[in-house]
């Protein structure tokens, strides 16, 4: 064993630490190394395991593996370029991925210590690497070659190929899952599966396209060449894809570059946003089968509503031709855009980018109508409009497609608003014919002003309805145990929730101001008893009065001295205010927010006296339940009756009601 090679890493130390320790920061980003590298040696299978308990992951292939020679020769010699020394083809007749010999430098970024273990022709070759050994050759100065652990174990499990163990990672595998996982990788490759007798395992499941997990939610798809593998599971399109093959062609004419792939819109934005956090409103180009930029897409700057909607894949080969120059970056993230061959591939996809743009609102639109014509009652209501008023309004309920919104109950809101609009723009034709009638007419004039009427309920029903809306919410609040700032913003942007009489008066925002000011120091002021004594108080003014709100946690039973001592001090501040201002004769009212009553509510005319104590002060109790009750069943009364008058209740009944999962179909 004395001719043995000794394993040597042949470069400078101080050149691995920037081209594999800062590489990459991901851990799916070096994962995708490896399997790039299991693909170059022909691999059929790559199984990564991930072991959360011991904090490793493990890579094993089955590919050609590697002898001593080629250990030394190829792996441990950082920037061996394999497709001058082995051809353009592997043995199976793929075409390699690697290009520098400098991707699995990459692992160091995510891993203090790997394991290799391979073996080629019954040779067997195994070893350990240790980032902070390289880290302390550096910082001594020495010229010396790193030499890795040579290591005596050879696993049970691994006959074939090449097995990489990462251990020590600097980064937890608790948050990992294996679906957050496979999805990235499979993000990462267009070869993975059986087509190319390549298969890519996760804990034991393997990878699919399917796994990507955004063609679902694709509603337009613009092709170019075959794109029907990337497009696996794309089964919900609105309409069926559009060919731009032959457009993108003659764009190219002149060029070596081709180029196949999609571009595609998703119906919500918020589809864009996956499980893991990754933002997927990008366009991403592969070169041979393996991602070479994650997004060309903010490269445009595109400004138009449509962006926000956009993913795509694009595929062009021709970026890596073995004759040309290496495309990629440094860094191995990114294309080099001063590239011609880049240059080219950016003018044609800003081209279709502007043909998209101009296509995804009109498609919108139509999508729009048809999912608002869903509904039978907004069918019939448009049928129901004539002349421009028809028109008019069909390209609007079709142009609600277009508007942004993050609530799925938004669009049947703007829907009910389009038509009291409509009703109302219907209803201003009609009074412009009066001046055209004459004296005897009453027969016509009649049921304009009648619809007038009937229109002016309506939208009093839906300010009703909104309330409701308001009131629900602030139960579940009250339900879930929000924070009180929560509460308190809730109750102030809707004071008649309290009282039905209070509206915020204007042009007395620097007066709020001012008193908010003094109500923060003081709290400021407070000592810790006092502090965990009160949560919030806030200033409001309502018409003709000045309004000082004050919540209590509602599981508190606060003694009603504290809290007429409480009240008193901060009427005396705002009191001091008003003085200076014009609206100084305004009366205070201060409204303590409650869940418990104080416990001398409970005593011989205890509620007497807690009233009174608290008059003296301008203050008065509201109990959450009692301001939630009353509120709720004095609206519901009201919509009760009104109902069985507002001629479009039951068609707005109707947008309530419909499937949110035929209406969401084009939710904006």
């Amino acid at each position: 064993m004395a001719d043995r090679r000794k394993l040597e890493m042949t470069i400078s130390l101080n050149a691995l630490e920037h081209l594999g320790m800062n590489l990459y920061s991901n851990m799916p980003s070096v994962l995708s190394e490896i399997v790039a590298n299991a693909w170059d040696a022909d691999a059929t299978e790559v199984r990564i395991h991930l072991d959360k308990n011991a904090g490793t992951v493990t890579i094993a292939d089955d590919g050609t593996g590697m002898d001593r020679d080629a250990v030394i020769d190829r792996f441990l010699n950082v920037g061996f370029k394999r497709r001058t020394h082995f051809g353009l083809l592997t043995d199976k007749g793929r075409s390699p991925m690697g290009r520098k010999g400098i991707g699995k430098l990459s692992i160091f970024s995510i891993a203090r210590i790997f394991e290799v273990h391979t073996v080629r022709d019954g040779e067997r070759t195994m070893f350990r690497m240790d980032r902070k050994a390289i880290r302390e050759r550096i910082e001594s100065g020495t010229k010396e070659p790193y030499a890795p652990e040579e290591l005596s174990d050879w696993p049970d499990n691994h006959p074939v190929g090449t097995r990489i163990v990462l251990s020590e990672l600097s980064k937890n595998l608790t948050g990992m899952t294996d679906a957050g996982l496979r999805r990235r990788v499979a993000r990462r490759f267009s070869i993975i599966g059986p087509k190319n007798d390549f298969r890519v395992f996760v804990n034991d499941r393997e990878i699919t396209p399917e796994d990507r997990g955004y063609q679902k939610f694709l509603q337009y798809v613009w092709t170019y060449g075959d794109a029907s593998a990337s497009l696996s599971g794309a089964d919900n399109l609105d309409k069926p894809a559009f060919d731009r093959t032959a457009d993108v062609s003659s764009a190219l004419s002149g060029t070596d570059i081709t180029l196949t792939g999609w571009i595609g819109t998703v119906a919500r934005p918020r589809e864009l946003k996956d499980e893991e956090g990754d933002n997927l409103n990008r366009i991403a180009i592969f070169m041979r089968g393996k991602l070479a930029q994650e997004d060309i897409l903010g490269d445009f700057g595109q400004k138009g509503i449509y962006a926000d909607y956009v993913i795509g894949e694009i595929h062009c080969d021709a970026l890596d031709a073995d004759e040309s120059l290496d495309i990629a970056t440094s860094s191995r993230q990114a294309l080099k855009e001063d590239d011609e061959r880049f240059q080219a591939l950016r003018k044609v996809i800003l081209a279709e980018l502007r043909h998209i743009a101009g296509q995804w609102s009109g498609l919108r639109r139509e999508g729009g109508t048809k999912f608002a014509r869903s509904v039978p009652a907004v069918s019939q209501w448009l049928d129901g409009l004539t002349g421009d008023t028809k028109k008019k309004a069909q390209r609007w309920v079709g142009r609600l497609n277009e508007i942004r919104s993050d609530r799925d109950t938004d669009k049947k809101e703007l829907l009910k608003a389009s038509i009291l609009a409509f009703e109302s723009y219907r209803q201003r034709e009609q009074l412009d014919r009066l001046d055209e009638l004459s004296a005897n007419s009453v027969g016509v004039l009649l049921p304009i002003f009648r619809d007038i009427d009937s229109l002016e309920l309506s939208y009093y029903g839906q300010i009703v309805s909104l309330r409701l809306g308001v009131v629900r919410k602030l139960r579940e609040m009250l339900a879930e145990d929000v924070k009180e700032r929560v509460i308190q913003e809730h109750v102030f942007d809707h004071l008649w929730l309290i009282d039905p009489s209070w509206e915020r008066a204007k042009g007395t925002e620097h007066l709020e101001t001012k008193i908010n000011t003094f109500l923060t120091d003081n709290t400021q002021s407070l000592d810790s008893t006092e502090r965990r004594a009160r949560i919030d108080i806030a200033y409001r003014t309502a018409s003709g009065s000045h309004v000082i709100i004050e919540l209590k946690r509602a599981s508190a039973a606060i003694p009603v001295d504290r809290l007429s001592a409480q009240v008193r001090k901060y009427r005396e501040g705002v009191r001091k205010i008003l003085d200076q201002s014009d609206r100084k004769s305004w009366p205070v009212e201060i409204v303590i927010l409650v869940g418990k009553p104080p416990p001398e509510w409970k005593h011989t005319r205890g509620q007497e006296d807690v009233v009174a104590n608290l008059k003296a002060v301008d203050a008065r109790l509201v109990f959450y339940d009692q301001l939630i009750d009353n509120a709720q069943q004095s609206y519901a009364d009201y919509l009760e009756a009104h109902k069985k008058v507002d001629r479009l209740w039951e068609l707005f009944e109707s947008i309530d009601d419909f499937a949110p999962s035929q209406l969401d179909q084009g939710e904006v």
